[in-house]
């Protein structure tokens, strides 16, 4: 048998084309029920169609997936779909739109009030700070109230007594109901101390100095050996402190409180009655004045100083000008004392105490702590 001229044996494809003709023909030929077969006819050979080359296949890049082809569709309104998805939603070069890594600015939504975040911030030197208003010149002036030497003057003061008050069990017993009094008045030297602009040795420890006093301000003092126990260690810590250490295991403090908690109304107004009281009994002439000098000096800058603080926030009067105006010259009367017992003037202390007794005696009329 000739072969024919092109060359087609040999490949499987065209094997089983024959095959499968010769099939076909004997099914033709051979029939049904044992009828005669029909004549053959003679076929002519099919032509051989040589397929186009494959194109090659994309580069992608590794560990990439492959994804199933999307059957193409057409919707009765002639729009083209891909798996019942509009045409015109798909990119069309994906894998460069992926690629892309441009970065986009955002867009604010409708009713979002942030601003979009630039994409390219600007550098450092070019961005502005914005503007912060100067602060607000309402402090106290500590240095004219009451300066340093003075503050530290008190602070000893009080140090002396507590000494005295907790030597033991029995002193404690006969003074406990004074302690709160002091120990308010300590923590509000010390919370001065740490605003005030000038030095003193113990300074940089007075945020400790002033809680521990107001611990004790704030404890439920009673009689007997279980109270005083409480409040001893608290008081020998303070006594550390005001010797310019800091003792071990005392409790982390802020740097600043209001004054009003650490220490009360009630206690600071029964200092100022003290103060007052003393001022009055013994100042009573101008040799009195001269040989009192340093300690009327001290009460007076005493006066001064618990007369602002409780004019601060938190005791609840900062915005009331009624009160105001009973402490405001409260203090005034206090530094004019502080001066006439400077020049050795009777009178002009004398004048000054009595604006201090108004001052006092009008507002316990309107405000009762």
């Amino acid at each position: 048998m000739n072969r024919p001229a092109f060359r087609w044996y040999g490949k499987p494809f065209y094997y089983t084309l024959v095959l499968m003709y010769g099939t076909l023909s004997s099914a033709i030929f051979t029939g049904c029920g044992g009828s005669e077969p029909a004549p053959a006819t003679t076929q002519p050979a099919p032509q051989p169609v040589t397929p186009a080359p494959a194109a090659p296949p994309p580069q992608v890049a590794q560990n990439t997936q492959t994804t199933p082809v999307k059957k193409t569709e057409q919707q009765d309104d002639g729009r083209k779909m891909i798996d019942g998805i509009p045409y015109d939603v798909w990119f069309d070069n994906p894998l460069a739109v992926a690629g892309n890594q441009q970065s986009v600015t955002p867009v604010a939504l409708p009713g979002n009030t942030v601003a979009a975040t630039p994409t390219n911030p600007a550098p450092a030197t070019e961005m502005k700070t914005a503007d912060t208003p100067a602060a607000a010149s309402g402090g106290a002036d500590w240095k004219t109230i009451i300066p340093m030497p003075v503050l530290d003057s008190l602070v000893k003061d009080i140090r002396n007594r507590l000494t005295k008050n907790m030597q033991s069990v029995g002193t404690y017993n006969t003074t406990y109901l004074e302690l709160p009094t002091f120990t308010s008045t300590l923590a509000t030297l010390a919370g001065i101390a740490s605003e005030h602009p000038d030095e003193i040795g113990w300074k940089k420890n007075a945020k400790y100095l002033r809680d521990l006093s107001a611990g004790i301000s704030s404890k439920q003092l009673m009689r007997g050996a279980k109270s005083y126990r409480e409040i001893q260690i608290p008081y020998e810590q303070m006594i550390v402190i005001m010797n310019g250490s800091l003792p071990a295991g005392v409790p982390d403090s802020e740097d600043k409180k209001p004054f009003s908690d650490v220490a009360s109304m009630g206690d600071l107004m029964k200092r100022i009655d003290i103060a007052s009281k003393w001022l009055k009994s013994n100042v009573g002439n101008a040799d009195a004045l001269k040989s009192e000098k340093e300690k009327v000096i001290e009460e007076a800058h005493l006066l001064a100083a618990i007369a602002k603080v409780i004019t601060t926030e938190g005791y609840g009067y900062v915005d009331d000008n009624g009160f105001l105006g009973h402490a405001n010259p409260m203090q005034e009367a206090s530094l004019q004392m502080v001066q006439a017992a400077k020049d050795d003037n009777f009178p002009e202390f004398d004048k000054g105490l009595t604006r201090v007794y108004k001052a006092c005696t009008e507002c316990h009329s309107e405000y009762k702590e």
